[in-house]
């Protein structure tokens, strides 16, 4: 739909013009000049109406084209490529893809269709407000009322007040346009923040006791079961901590209240003695570094990729190659063909361009994006707390030493939480907790939980049984 002028400017250039031809048509004819400016009132209404329901159909479909997206990964993306091929679904998502499109092309042609209806009937209106016109011009002349030369300025005072008038009608209903779709710009953002910050929040101190877990309960929504059930924990500061468990036994979700990504239900996290909820989120997150099991594969460069982790050594070369060497990825990015500077994509490499230009790209091995990842968390250095939830997953057992190597030496003295399902990665920490059913069960150090015969133990004798290819009950692993 063309927009015939723009917001306030439009409205006022059409009125000023309109206000010049009213005078000319006065002048002629008053009863005249109020049936075209009566003719108009059904007209604003109709396209008023217009844009509501236009912004209404914007509203419901943006699911479905926002689902546009997730098929274009699907098109660029090589993991999905994979799977695509593989399971032979491609005939499913492409049905599923036009389906889609057609349902939302289907909603705006109905809604052109409602705006090509009214259109016609409202040029009915104004044909049949001109015409009535015309003859009252006609009978005018006949009557001797009007001169030649008075129909001719008649004629053009009344096409110029019907083209103001529309015009004005179609800029106020443009506005009201806009004004609907800017409200929901602005729900958005005037929307109350998912945490409650404090008018006056406490600085945060840097980490010298530890972290406290009082008593912590969480659950999603009211509606979810809950989480954790009563957690009590101490990090202490200085120490290597890890979290072990069942899948579903809560791990993550401790991950998140520590980065504060929610609140407990009830209890509390201290830091330090300082409750959480009582410090801004954006500061509390600046004391931490992470490297997430789901972690992000950015389509930048590879000196970008790491640098994000700590914005300020974006133009340290110096820093980012020192993350990459104790991430053990230095060698493999000094060889690609730009270096540092390679992107680590092909989502931008056009058909018909150089495959030996290193402009196209390259894609990483999982077990290379997994050293990136760690290389980023190693760039953010100096913080306070390092969360490393199964940094190592994707990396052959040779790699997964040196890489805890590396982390054992690189975070000396320094407060870090671990998560691992493989449980020959945690047995150097320093306190190990077992969690599972949402609570603690389980405390202390390898040698004294494996001395507890619990859950810990059960799970690293099977584990390590499966190592020497001994017979074992068949039972979920950590």
């Amino acid at each position: 739909m063309l927009r015939h002028h723009d917001g306030v400017f439009g409205s006022a250039r059409s009125c000023l013009t309109l206000a010049g031809f009213v005078g000319s048509l006065l002048v002629l004819s008053p009863t005249m000049t109020a049936v075209v400016l009566v003719a108009a009132i059904p007209v604003l209404f109709a396209q008023i109406r217009l844009s509501r329901r236009r912004v209404r159909m914007i509203w419901q479909i943006g699911q479905t084209e926002r689902r546009e997206m997730f098929y274009g990964r699907l098109l660029t993306s090589v993991d999905a490529a994979k799977e695509v091929r593989v399971f032979g679904i491609g005939g499913f998502l492409r049905t599923r893809m036009l389906a889609d499109r057609g349902a939302s092309n289907m909603a705006r042609r109905r809604m052109d269709r409602r705006e090509l209806v009214t259109g016609l009937a409202l040029a009915l209106l104004g044909a049949l407000v001109a015409g009535v016109g015309l003859v009252w011009a006609v009978l005018a002349v006949r009557r001797g009322a009007l001169s030649v030369g008075d129909v001719t300025m008649f004629v053009a005072a009344l096409a110029g007040v019907q083209g103001a008038l529309d015009s004005l009608v179609h800029s106020i209903a443009d506005a009201h346009h806009n004004v609907l779709l800017f409200g929901h710009f602005v729900a958005v953002e005037r929307a109350a923040p998912d945490l409650p910050v404090p008018a006056v929040p406490r600085r945060l101190p840097p980490l010298r006791r530890g972290i406290e877990l009082r008593d912590v309960w969480f659950r999603y929504s009211d509606n979810h079961p809950w989480v954790l059930r009563g957690v009590n924990l101490v990090i202490p500061h200085g120490c290597t901590t890890a979290l072990v468990g069942l899948n579903g036994a809560g791990k993550s979700t401790l991950v998140k209240l520590l980065c504060r990504f929610y609140d407990p239900t009830r209890g509390a996290i201290l830091w330090d003695g300082v409750d959480l909820r009582e410090v801004e989120p954006a500061q509390l997150r600046d004391r931490i570094s992470a490297v997430f099991q789901d972690h992000m594969n950015y389509d930048l460069s590879a000196a970008e990729n790491i640098a994000v982790g700590e914005l300020s050594a974006l133009d340290d070369r110096t820093r980012i190659e020192a993350a990459a060497v104790t991430a053990g990825i230095h060698d493999t990015v000094h060889a690609l063909p730009n270096g540092y500077d390679t992107l680590l994509t092909r989502i931008f490499f056009g058909a018909g361009g150089d495959e030996d230009n290193g402009d196209a790209g390259v894609v990483l091995s999982g077990g290379q994006w997994q050293r990136i990842a760690l290389a980023r968390a190693f760039v953010r250095d100096r913080r306070d707390l390092m969360i490393l939830d199964e940094p190592s997953s994707g990396l052959d057992p040779q790699a997964e030493g040196e890489v805890h190597a590396r982390m054992r030496e690189h975070r000396r003295d320094a407060t870090s939480l671990l998560i691992s399902h493989r449980l020959n990665t945690v047995k150097n920490a320093d306190v190990i907790a077992v969690v599972e059913d949402g609570l603690v069960v389980e405390l202390g150090s390898h040698a004294e939980v494996m001395a507890a015969g619990g859950t810990y133990a059960r799970l690293f004798r099977l584990q390590s049984a499966g190592y020497r290819d001994e017979s074992v009950p068949q039972e979920s692993s950590a």
